[in-house]
């Protein structure tokens, strides 16, 4: 497309200016001339300007033949040199989208990888805080295990002290009661002073009778409070049981995730670098084709190059012809001169 501003008054202007100072306009000095415009844009306009200007004009001697031949060749040389070059504007520009979209696809895959990557990495993180935390607490579990087992063995060992206790005292009653009744019967015929004695130490034995009989009470509720706090640590140990298997299972199961997460993170790290590989493909493919842009336009300068000189050497025959014209003009001048001198000696004689 042609730019802004080039139209065919500049391509018009730009050839005139060029003729006048004794050059040929050609594509190459208008667009030098201007300053801008593509050469598949001057191209046509000048080859309007030529035409309306009827530069055959300029070519009076030559045989028409070698007038159309040489204009056709540079019309196809400057054909062939735009088609290629726009053909390779276009291959390239094509190739270097298609580059850049893969490009940003591949940096955009990349990115995903990344951040995919990194939630790999954080889940990956709370996961093992998660099983430190799981480990600590079960840690923490069989640590009050270990005391339930010890306070339960202590609530034992005290249960069967009291047990024994009670049956002590149970048989220091019964003890008692024996010598009581063999006393009783023995001091039946004493005195009344024994019977004194024998009823305040009747009352002292009643009195230590309760007060065992007390203790029994008292044993009988530690017991049973011993029995509860046995029953309510079982009930604890049996659930943390339950929490530790439960536990066992959760860290398990995120061991497993870790091993999947794992897998996941080499996988897209394969494909990362798969991608990394591609682009260093791609990279070498836009080098390749830099490389043919620029043998092309090498190739479109040796062109031009020919062009030009086929039309210096186009220059150097019109103005040989000119020169020969002029000289048979001066010729057919003196042989005008000499025919009149040979007319007049006619006359003469």
């Amino acid at each position: 497309m042609a730019r802004a501003g080039v139209t065919y008054v500049d391509i018009a202007k730009a050839a005139e200016a060029i003729k006048s100072r004794g050059q040929e306009p050609t594509v190459d000095r208008v667009r030098e001339h201007l300053g801008t415009g593509s050469k598949s844009t001057i191209a046509p306009l000048l080859k309007r300007w030529r035409s309306d200007n009827g530069d055959a004009a300029d070519v009076s001697g030559l045989p028409n033949d070698l007038v159309e031949v040489v204009k056709s060749l540079h019309e196809r040389v400057q054909h062939m040199a735009d088609h290629k070059i726009d053909q390779a504007r276009t291959e390239f520009k094509a190739t270097t989208e298609e580059l850049h979209q893969e490009l940003a696809e591949a940096q955009n895959i990349i990115a995903q990888l990344t951040s995919r990557q990194h939630d790999l990495e954080q889940q990956l993180n709370s996961a093992m805080e998660g099983k430190r935390s799981l480990g600590q607490s079960l840690e923490d579990a069989h640590v009050a295990m270990a005391k339930s087992e010890s306070q339960r063995g202590e609530a034992v060992s005290r249960v069967t002290e009291l047990k024994a206790t009670v049956e002590e005292l149970k048989q220091e009653n019964r003890d008692i009661r024996d010598h009581f009744e063999h006393y009783q019967q023995r001091t039946a015929e004493d005195h009344q002073q024994e019977r004194e004695q024998f009823r305040t130490t009747n009352q002292q034995l009643q009195g230590q009778i309760q007060g065992l009989t007390q203790q029994l009470t008292q044993a009988d509720a530690q017991i049973s409070e011993q029995i509860q706090e046995c029953t309510q640590h079982q009930i604890i140990i049996d659930k943390q049981t339950a929490e530790n298997h439960a536990l066992q299972q959760e860290i398990a199961l995120k061991n497993t995730e870790i091993g999947s997460l794992s897998d996941n993170i080499k996988a897209s790290q394969d494909k990362s670098q798969k991608l990394s590989c591609q682009n260093e493909a791609l990279q070498e493919k836009v080098t390749l084709l830099t490389g043919r842009q620029s043998a092309a336009e090498k190739e479109v300068i040796l062109l031009t190059q020919s062009l030009d000189k086929t039309e210096a050497e186009l220059r150097e025959a019109k103005d040989k012809v000119a020169l020969l014209a002029d000289e048979n003009k001066i010729i057919l001048q003196e042989k005008a001169v000499i025919q009149g001198q040979f007319k007049q000696l006619q006359d003469s004689i």
